[in-house]
C-alpha cells in the first residue's frame, strides 16, 4: 500500500494532513489543542483564499478569440 493514499490526498501532495497544517497556523504544540474554534476558522480561511485565487484567475485569464470556421462571415 502506498503511504500517500487516500480520498484527501488529492489536493495536498505534500503528505501533510489537516491537523498539521491547523497545528502549523495557530501554533498549536499538537493536535489535543485543536478546538472546533481553530477548525471553523481554518475552514473558513481556505474557502475564503480559494475564493480569491479563482477570482484573480478569471480577472487575469487572457481573452483568446476562437478561430473563425470556414463559413463565418467577416
Amino acid at each position: 500500500m502506498e503511504p500517500n493514499s487516500g480520498p484527501d490526498n488529492g489536493s495536498n501532495p505534500h503528505g501533510v494532513s489537516v491537523v498539521q497544517l491547523i497545528c502549523r497556523a495557530y501554533g498549536l504544540s499538537d493536535a489535543s489543542e485543536i478546538t472546533m474554534e481553530h477548525i471553523d476558522r481554518y475552514v473558513a480561511e481556505r474557502r475564503r483564499a480559494e475564493e480569491r485565487t479563482h477570482q484573480l484567475r478569471d480577472r487575469f485569464r487572457p481573452h483568446i478569440p476562437r478561430p473563425r470556421a470556414a463559413g463565418d462571415a467577416a
